[in-house]
């Protein structure tokens, strides 16, 4: 299971690094960065407390 969440932060970063410059790079509003920002801070946070939640000791 800890692989998995791994590999969703990994596929997060990489998304956080192409999406602005294709997808993104049109928009001419900041409301359409900040959903996505916002959208992959929320699953980074908890790919995050999903690795951490079994660190006890």
């Amino acid at each position: 299971m800890k692989r998995i969440w791994g590999i969703i932060i990994i596929i997060t970063i990489l998304l956080a690094y192409i999406i602005p410059y294709t997808m993104l790079s049109a928009v001419q509003s900041w409301t359409g960065s900040f959903l996505f920002w916002g959208i992959t801070g929320v699953v980074i946070i908890i790919a995050n407390i999903m690795l951490t939640r079994d660190w006890s000791e």
